[in-house]
Parts: C-alpha cells; structure tokens; sequence
C-alpha cells in the first residue's frame, strides 16, 4: 500500500543505510560514501573500518549506503536512474539522517560522478569530495566506443548484459574491479551505464567545479583514463590528484593510502573550520 501511495504521489525514494557511526556523542562532520556501478556499500569493507574506528577522527560520523538498484536499496522498474533521480534520493535520505554537520560526500567509481554532480547541482551544501577511481570520460572518447581500454571493458560488459558471456566478462573483470556479478544483468547496470557513466556532462562538471576535491587512482585501473584525470588537475585547482598503486578495487595498498588521505583531508577539515 505505501508503495503505491508512494508512487501516485511521486515521493522520493531513500537509500539502504548500510553503515552509521560516530565514536564522539556529537559529530562535527559527517562522510557519505557512495558506491559505484553494480557495486554496494561492502566495496569499503576495507576501507571504512579503520577510520571509523580511529580516535584521531572520533568527531566524524561515517555513513554508507547502497545506491537505489543496487546492493540492499530498492530496485524499482520505474526508476529514472539518473543524475536527476539519485539527486532527489540523496536529499531525501540526508534529510532523513537528519545530518546536521559539515559534508563530505566520499565516492568510488561511479559514486564519484554522483558525487560530483550532487555537490554542482543538490539541495544541501557539499564541503569537500573525496574521489576514487572517477572514471571521467571525454565526450569524444563515448562517442565511438573506440581507442581506449576502458570503453571496450564497459562497453563489452553494457552490450552483452543479456548474454552468457557476461559470466566471463564479469569474471575477468572482478579481479580489477569491484563488480558484483549479480548486478551485471540488470536494469539499473544498463541504466546507470547509459545516463551516468557515459553522460558527456561529466568532464566538464568535474573540470568547472569550485570545492576541494581529493582525487585517488590506481596506476593499473583499466576503467579509468589517467590523462583526462590530469587534464582536470592542471586545469582546475580545487581537483588534486593522488596516483598509486592498484587497479579499479580498493584493496591492498591502495586502500591503505586511501585511509591516510581520508584521515589527513578530514583532519585538515576539523583543524581548520569554525564550528
């Protein structure tokens, strides 16, 4: 019955809160982390623990959620599964966090794109990004799906979601990534694919928005293209760009030097900002 309520009077989804902490009874900042394509909330598995359990940051609450279409969220057919739609359902669940601190919105892959597009365009403020593995995309190099790793692993994985060899695609690309192989053939994947990772908005959002932003990539990541992120440091101040070891995961290394950005960010953050 609420369902039905819910979408004859076109109320906003909200997301699966997968994680909420704060060692400190009153947090000073909150981070959000958004997940990528056919992903969830346990691609921090290693990531998130260990600076949620840090003294050092006892006044920052940590949240994560499952994107609407993936992971525990709601998969609804009806949704739009675009900028617009994970732009209403990012308000609607931060209302409903009642999160009243400084934010932080923390994405990998994807999640950076909505990110991104969340602090340019949403209802609530966004203070600082932290991006992982942004795969930010020239609308040239979307056009032919030609002349670059990454459109030919993403587009072989977006034209044969319907198809057995998805199985081994997503097999191979599992271990340079953080895919879930059951979110591959589905609706939100084709969707999200479609009006959010191709989107040909993204380079020139990332390369004109005016918020600090902490960029981490992989020296090995197949899904992202190093030179445009580079083009995007040299060309916009606020985007400062941090290479490293590992591919499109966040494991390993790289999800240790992702934690000593994180840690340094937000501590620079609550050193540095009048409550």
């Amino acid at each position: 019955m609420f369902k039905l309520f819910r979408d004859l009077f076109h109320i906003p989804l909200t997301m699966r809160v997968r994680y909420d902490h704060c060692i400190a009874e009153k947090p000073e900042i909150t981070v959000v982390f958004l997940h990528g394509i056919a992903s969830s909330y346990s691609t921090w598995r290693e990531v998130l623990p260990p600076l949620a359990r840090d003294k050092d940051l006892s006044k920052v609450r940590f949240i994560a959620l499952d994107l609407i279409g993936f992971g525990k969220s709601e998969k609804p057919d009806n949704y739009g599964y675009n900028y617009e739609s994970y732009r209403r359902t990012l308000t609607k669940t931060l209302k409903k966090l009642k999160i009243h601190t400084p934010l932080v919105l923390c994405g990998h892959s994807m999640g950076c794109l909505i990110s991104i597009d969340y602090a340019a365009n949403g209802d609530r403020l966004v203070d600082q990004l932290i991006l992982i593995s942004p795969p930010e995309i020239r609308a040239n190099e979307i056009a032919g799906y030609k002349d670059s790793l990454y459109t030919r692993l993403y587009g072989g994985l977006r034209n044969h979601t319907d198809a057995k060899l998805v199985g081994k695609i997503a097999t191979f690309v599992d271990a340079l990534s953080s895919f879930e192989k059951k979110s591959l053939n589905t609706l939100a994947f084709r969707k999200t694919m479609d009006n959010i990772i191709l989107n040909d908005a993204n380079y020139g959002e990332a390369l004109s928005l005016k918020i600090p932003m902490e960029v981490i990539h992989g020296r090995f990541d197949p899904l992202v293209i190093t030179t445009n992120l580079r083009q995007i440091a040299k060309r916009n101040k606020h985007f400062h760009l941090t290479e490293t070891f590992g591919g499109h995961d966040m494991t390993g290394a790289k999800a240790k030097k992702i934690d000593t950005i994180a840690k340094e960010t937000l501590l620079h953050y609550l050193l540095h900002v009048d409550f």
